[in-house]
């Protein structure tokens, strides 16, 4: 799903030293890009046994929308979410850069058991049969079971909202789940229309996997087709290692870990604090007063390197910085592939990666990002900044300029502030206009799904990682998936895309991925920015810490 969470960080070097055409242009003029720094500065996590009692201060820079994961659209909130819900399975982790951390084990198979006990595929992996731990009680008292498994499922899919969309990989028509069957107290079976190897990672994603109570919920307003529950929206139903305490929108959600889970987490009480402002964030990670910082702009949390006050460190992601073009009726210049070709030859990579991103990423161009098992840098290579190319593109469009248009962002993503500004000054060079607009994070999702009203900036990469997933939910031609967010339809590249849900052998597979990728570079559908990895400051109390997509709180802990 997608939008997907920000992470942004400068006070110093923000918005404002991006502004003006003359520093634009310095980023376009900037040498080779600077190699990742991520971790520098620290060799590990306070030595210190973790304090099960402690209280977690955690600060990030964008709220969340809902503390419904089934009705999320990004990556930010199912993980936070995830804190008060549970889930079928769980990816593995591996070690991080720095001692004392891990992170998200990337590998399309990375996956292990969490409430269910086993799993087994059968019937050429069209079945899925799960185990569930015997057991389980959800903080109302009542069994977590089959049942109750299969009721969540099904609420997914009668809700058809964010849940839903993961859930199917959006092969809805028809859909890949042909049933969801409670066949014993403690046994799921689901029965798919086609291998499905991609579910496992699916099931471990609280959007698509959160299991609720259901008499909870239907004393709450039930399900209806269609239509978010309020009530959950700002309480929860779930069984996970956390009981939500206290919830003020867009401001505070506090968490206390739950007696009865059968995996204690390492840390008491979580208070997450949402401050879109980046100086604030700056501040309470150099004074101490949050234990760990989420949302910086990058030019901020660097320069915290070797400051006593904590550990700034970076993660693999399956995210990627990408500025859309939605070729729609509202922007028909976005509907020229030269003009948008010219767009894309005179964005300042190198700078941006420097000057935005402080080397904690990679540049590309193309749709697999190289944080991929599958990516192949001799297809998506980064785009070199050609100004005389991107001008004769132009002539080529026969775009007329002046031609304007707004670049939207959504509110507290301090980098995508910064990329959207420094592309605007760029590509002031060719008589185009672009507008820099933040927005609410609700405004912006209807920009991106429904309106389609301008460019936008975003962190952008799927829950699951498989390509058939990626491409699925991010590219596949209209009207099959909604989150096509820039409307891109390659007919060639969707029939290569479903080949390679059912293809297994190599070297087939992957030159049908490759194929696709040239496909969408071609088109060029966005800018693909640079390839993030996750930046969190550390404070100095704290002695465990993962780094997901999806951030998994479980885990974190402090002396």
């Amino acid at each position: 799903m997608k939008p997907i969470r920000r992470q942004g960080t400068g006070p110093q070097g923000g918005v404002a030293a991006l502004a003006g055409i003359a520093v634009v242009l310095l980023l376009a003029a900037c040498g080779s890009s600077s190699s990742s720094s991520s971790s520098a500065g620290s060799s590990g996590l306070s030595n210190a046994a973790g304090n099960p009692n402690a209280t977690l201060i955690v600060n990030n820079s964008v709220p969340v929308a809902t503390l419904d994961p089934g009705l999320t659209t990004n990556d930010q909130d199912p993980g936070f979410d995830g804190a008060m819900y549970s889930t079928l399975t769980q990816v593995t982790q591996v070690p991080g850069k720095v001692a004392g951390t891990t992170e998200q084990n990337l590998a399309i198979t990375a996956v292990k058991p969490y409430v269910a006990q086993s799993y087994a595929y059968s019937n050429g992996s069209r079945t899925l049969t799960f185990q569930i731990r015997p057991g389980l009680k959800f903080p109302s008292g009542d069994p977590l079971d089959a049942k109750a498994v299969v009721w969540s499922i099904e609420r997914d899919i009668k809700l058809e909202q964010g849940g839903y969309s993961v859930l199917e990989e959006t092969d809805y028509t028809p859909p890949l789940i042909k049933s969801v069957k409670a066949t014993g107290p403690l046994t799921v079976v689901f029965q798919y229309k086609r291998p499905a190897p991609n579910q496992l990672q699916v099931l471990s994603t609280p959007t698509a996997g959160a299991i609720y109570d259901p008499k909870l919920v239907e004393e709450h307003g039930g399900v209806k087709k269609g239509s978010p529950n309020e009530w959950l929206a700002s309480h929860d139903a779930g069984y996970g290692p956390y009981l939500l305490k206290s919830y003020s929108a867009n401001h505070q959600l506090v968490l206390e870990a739950n007696p009865s889970f059968f995996e204690p987490p390492k840390t008491k009480k979580i208070i997450l604090n949402f401050i879109p402002d980046n100086e604030t964030l700056l501040l309470d990670a150099q004074s101490g007063a949050a234990d760990i910082t989420l949302g910086l702009t990058n030019q901020a949390a660097h320069s915290l390197v070797g400051n006593a006050c904590c550990t700034v460190a970076s993660f693999k992601s399956r995210q990627a910085e990408t500025l859309n073009f939605p070729e729609n009726a509202k922007n028909p210049f976005f509907k020229n592939q030269d003009f948008r070709q010219a767009l894309s030859y005179a964005f300042p990579y190198e700078g941006v990666l420097q000057k935005v991103a402080y080397g904690y990423g990679k540049l590309y161009f193309g749709e697999w990002m190289p944080s991929y098992s599958w990516y192949d840098p001799k297809v998506g290579a980064p785009r070199p900044t050609d100004i005389t190319k991107a001008k004769e593109l132009l002539a080529k469009s026969g775009i007329k300029t002046p031609v304007s248009f707004t670049i939207y962002v959504g509110q507290g993503d301090n980098i995508g502030k910064e990329i959207a500004t420094a592309a605007a000054g760029a590509w002031q060079q060719l008589g185009v206009n672009a507008k820099v607009q933040v927005v609410s994070a609700a405004a912006f999702l209807e920009v991106v799904y429904t309106n389609h009203a301008g460019a936008s900036v975003f962190l952008d990469g799927p829950q699951v990682v498989a390509p058939d997933y990626h491409w699925a939910y991010d590219l596949q031609c209209p009207p099959n998936n909604q989150f096509n967010d820039t409307d891109v339809c390659i007919p060639a590249a969707d029939k290569l895309m479903k080949e390679v849900a059912i293809t297994t052998q190599e070297p087939g597979r992957q030159e049908k991925i490759n194929k696709a990728d040239e496909y969408y570079i071609e088109a060029t559908p966005r800018v693909w920015v640079y390839d993030s990895e996750l930046v969190a400051v550390l404070g100095k109390n704290v002695t465990s810490y993962y780094s997901s997509d999806l951030p998994d709180m479980r885990f974190w802990a402090k002396g």
